[in-house]
């Protein structure tokens, strides 16, 4: 049962005594105010656990972006980590293969050069 169903009166057919027209409008117009407080009152009591429902759905929502944010954050320091890792390797590489290549085009050249003098 509704709060104004609870606050209205039930019409009934018996006559008004004389002067009891105010009294009854009065008392209607009491009547009324009580129940768009009342309303007033649910709909706000309403209105805070709707934005109190939100807000704790909003920052959960925000919780779990901050987890994801941070693990994408720490799988891309470990990728950039292994990246950096990996080249160190292949300029180490590289420098071994050309030092190696050098030294093989050193040998060829003396041995050309013994060759030709010989």
């Amino acid at each position: 049962m509704s709060a104004f169903e609870e606050t209205t009166a039930p019409v009934t057919d018996a006559p008004a005594a004389p002067g009891s027209g105010v009294d009854g409008m009065a008392r209607l117009l009491e009547l009324a105010t009580k129940n768009a407080d009342e309303l007033v009152a649910e709909a706000r009591a309403e209105a805070a656990e709707i934005t109190a429902k939100a807000q704790a759905e909003a920052d959960k929502i925000v919780g779990e972006a901050r987890i994801e944010a941070e693990r994408v954050r720490s799988e891309t320091e470990e990728a950039k980590s292994a990246s950096t890792g990996e080249i160190a390797r292949l300029r180490q590489t590289e420098q071994e293969h050309r030092d190696r290549m050098k030294s093989h085009l050193q040998e060829m050249l003396a041995k050309v050069e013994a060759n030709s003098i010989g």
